[in-house]
């Protein structure tokens, strides 16, 4: 279990960016923990530290959202769940861990640009992107970057994109959580690493959410998306290597 302490930096910084931006903590976590740990041992650790560490985003975040967004979305990512679960379950690891990296990737070239096919306000929108979202989110982690493309299309305020945001990652990665206990993919890894990194995790979280209310970005997309570009091409070099060796 030595290696918990190695990721310790990389929750950390995850975690200031939840705190901040109101997403990509998964993201990033996920890919460092993926440098240590089998991809079902990373989800489960990642997800489980996010939703401790959304409790203290909760109060504010229940003021500033948007509740009809946040039902569809919500409504979505149980959908996709199952088909998240197949990916976990029958993709070889590292295979898996590449395919994360490419995600995030592709994802944050889409959030770069300006290219919106569809229409937000539509509730086909909503739902389809909660799919999407929860699918990622059960197989790897990697719900938020779908989520965030959509808010960026959506006429929302920053200060309500980022709200919805943390209510929807509350519930679609706690049920994800739960089903994943619940049908024995996890281990004793689990609350060990829980126990080590939540209360560093925690700090950071307060820290981001101090550093957002002081000074709240104008658009998230100028302060996230360079984040999510440099995990993500990290990672997929080291997915190459360990294939190639």
């Amino acid at each position: 279990m030595e290696q918990i302490w190695y990721v310790m930096p990389i929750v950390i910084f995850a975690a200031i960016v939840r705190g901040y931006s109101g997403f990509g903590f998964a993201v990033i976590a996920v890919v460092g923990l993926n440098f240590f740990f089998e991809p079902q041992q990373s989800v489960a650790i990642v997800l489980s530290l996010d939703v401790l560490c959304s409790i203290n985003l909760w109060k504010q975040a229940v003021k500033q959202a948007d509740f009809p967004t946040l039902r569809k979305l919500i409504i979505g990512a149980i959908l996709g769940l199952p088909i998240g679960y197949c990916f976990l379950l029958f993709i070889p690891a590292e295979i898996l861990k590449l395919l994360i990296c490419l995600a995030i990737l592709g994802l944050a070239v889409l959030l770069f640009s300006n290219f919106r096919p569809f229409n937000a306000e539509k509730n086909s929108s909503k739902i389809g992107f909660g799919v999407a979202a929860g699918a990622g989110t059960a197989s790897a982690s990697i719900g938020g970057p779908m989520i965030v493309y959509y808010m960026l299309s959506s006429q929302l305020s920053t200060s309500t994109q980022r709200a919805t945001m943390i209510l929807f990652f509350i519930a679609s990665e706690g049920l994800t959580v739960l089903s994943l206990i619940a049908g024995g993919l996890t281990d004793s890894t689990l609350p060990m690493a829980i126990l080590i990194l939540i209360l560093p995790a925690l700090v950071a979280v307060k820290y981001g959410q101090y550093l957002f209310n002081k000074k709240p970005p104008a658009s998230l997309k100028s302060f996230a998306l360079p984040v999510m570009v440099v995990v993500a091409l990290l990672g997929m070099a080291n997915s190459f290597v360990s294939l190639t060796a």
